[in-house]
């Protein structure tokens, strides 16, 4: 993850539709990210001229050109699944969810 990726993260579960997922589920969003940000390994992105349909999601095809790359990327984008943009896995938030309650 990206100090911009993450920023980006924030903001999209700040989004009111959201909010109320996670306090329906009884998630602290402040605990969650606080989580995710203790979890991650942050790295510097680098810089990839594929071209995209939104230039919003640079930063995330950029972070997945990185070496090594991410193991997979969470996203519910429909851009992202096509794996010629990176041949990283795409999964859903509720994937994601299970992978980390398996641990």
């Amino acid at each position: 993850m990206s100090p911009e990726t993450f920023a980006e993260l924030e903001a999209v579960l700040r989004r009111p539709k959201l909010q109320r997922a996670f306090t329906r589920a009884g998630v602290d969003i402040t605990s969650f990210l606080a989580t995710i940000q203790a979890e991650v390994q942050f790295v510097d992105p680098h810089p990839t001229n594929t071209p995209l349909r939104d230039a919003h999601d640079r930063p995330f095809l950029d972070l997945m050109a990185t070496t090594p790359p991410p193991k997979y990327f969470v996203t519910g984008d429909k851009d992202f699944e096509a794996s010629h943009y990176s041949g990283v896995p795409d999964i859903s938030a509720a994937e994601f969810a299970r992978l980390l309650t398996q641990r």
